[in-house]
């Protein structure tokens, strides 16, 4: 059997506003997200079976029913009311924990291969419906590029025009919970203006330097720095090094350095020996691109 080989690219938020608490426990967030051209690589198989049979390049990462990827194949073959054949294999390149999304977006590439794949003909919309039950940034991988987020980040308004700048992105050995960050960004004496100032324009073209520092604040940092003192201190070097902005990523812990050229931003990356970085910029990658590769 053929096996058809697809990228899962990963994600940056380019700040993040929390701007209140839902009675089901989630946040309410503001955040503009940025996929990067960092990806995992996953590889589809028709098989004369009728189940999934998920194989993941790194053995320290689950391949059951809990992985996202098993999850989403659940998810479309119960919405077509169908068991489909396929192996899976999941080369992972997104480092995990980080804030990167490589997990959710594996599972909306899931979504829309296997609706190509065994054409099933399930419309933009219901796949969009089947990525909300998967998770928060899911749904943006459906379409990819730079969307405003809102909600749970699941609200999504695109915005056509990608940025220019490199990123340089630094992950260091350390795991942020998503949960604690979020049950301790508030315990710090925070106020309401300085936890949800309203973000700019989500016209990227029309962003100055200044609006551009704004718009990467991100309201985890304050909770996730006081805890893990090595993180701020690869934002404070970012910053020292020249990067236009430097920011954490989601809860963390990948941090990232905006640069205008890319040899500016390869010219940081021994800066950081003890982290694993890469350099990376925008890319738009969704539904269309997806459907428009050969099988």
């Amino acid at each position: 059997m053929k096996t058809w080989c697809v990228p899962a690219f990963a994600k940056i938020n380019l700040g993040l506003r929390i701007l209140g608490k839902h009675p089901d426990g989630y946040h309410e967030v503001e955040t503009f997200f940025l996929q990067i051209d960092l990806a995992d690589r996953l590889g589809f198989e028709k098989t004369a079976g009728n189940d999934l049979e998920l194989i993941c390049s790194r053995p320290d990462l689950p391949v059951d029913a809990s992985n996202l990827c098993s999850r989403a194949y659940r998810l479309i073959c119960d919405a077509v009311k169908r068991q489909l054949g396929v192996r899976l294999h999941l080369e992972k390149n997104i480092p995990a924990g980080a804030g990167l999304g490589g997990g959710s977006s594996d599972a909306a590439v899931t979504l829309i291969a296997l609706n190509r794949l065994f054409e099933l003909n399930l419309s933009n919309d219901r796949l969009y419906h089947l990525a909300t039950q998967l998770g928060s940034d899911v749904p943006f991988f459906l379409s990819g590029g730079l969307c405003w987020g809102r909600g749970r980040g699941e609200i999504l308004m695109p915005v056509a025009e990608l940025p220019e700048f490199w990123v340089l992105l630094v992950t260091p050995p350390i795991g942020v919970s998503t949960a604690w960050a979020y049950q301790n960004y508030n315990k710090l004496g925070l106020t309401n203006n300085q936890k949800s100032r309203k973000l700019p324009s989500s016209n990227i073209g029309q962003w100055a330097d200044h609006e551009l520092v704004e718009v990467c604040h991100n309201d985890l940092e304050a909770a996730v720095f006081e805890k893990y003192k090595e993180l701020a201190a690869i934002k404070a070097q970012l910053q020292q090094s020249g990067a236009l902005v430097s920011s954490m990523t989601g809860s963390g812990s990948a941090m990232f350095g905006l640069f205008r050229t890319q040899q500016e931003a390869h010219g940081r990356k021994q800066l950081f020996e003890c982290c694993n970085t890469f350099v990376t910029r925008p890319i738009r990658w969704g539904i269309p691109q997806v459907y428009q590769m050969q099988y």
